[in-house]
């Protein structure tokens, strides 16, 4: 397994905040305007935004040399619950358990924060690869906890959940 580090990003870093603005912006393009649209555009011009201590976390995920290779953030999404989002693996990262690695250190900071579940969404026809990753991590399917209306027509969207 090559060398890598998964750090937590200080609100106050803005060198490393913008790293992860070029990832956010990265993972928009990937998936295009299937579900992101405008509110991933609002999120990146607002960061750290709803992923700022207290409540909330972004990682970074970095090789040896200090390459920037992922993302994931913890926000808050409701009383007692948090949501991860933004997860994000570089295509050249990607079939290394990177993605698992960062699931694994959100939902430790989604304990720490005092969360008790920790919620997740995906798109099974855009990343096969994650749903059956989170299901071998404890979620569970559960019932639609966002709005996703701003997400094109016949998008299949899959809700997670995981007790902490």
């Amino acid at each position: 397994m090559p060398e890598r580090s998964i750090v937590p990003v200080a609100d106050e870093d803005l060198a490393t905040i913008e790293e992860i603005r070029e990832l956010f912006a990265e993972y928009y393009e990937w998936l295009g305007e299937v579900v992101c649209s405008y509110r991933l555009a609002e999120e990146i011009a607002n960061l750290p935004g709803p992923y700022a201590a207290p409540s909330g976390r972004l990682f970074i995920a970095r090789d040896a040399a200090g390459g920037v290779l992922g993302c994931a953030g913890v926000r808050p999404h409701s009383p007692g619950r948090a949501e991860i989002k933004r997860l994000y693996v570089r295509p050249a990262a990607r079939g290394t358990g990177l993605g698992r690695a960062l699931a694994e250190a959100a939902i430790e900071a989604a304990r720490q924060l005092g969360y008790v579940e920790a919620l997740i969404s995906t798109l099974p026809d855009s990343m096969p690869v994650a749903a059956p990753m989170y299901a071998r991590m404890g979620f569970v399917e559960t019932e639609c906890f966002a709005d996703h209306d701003h997400a094109d027509e016949g998008v299949t969207m899959l809700y997670l959940a995981k007790r902490l």
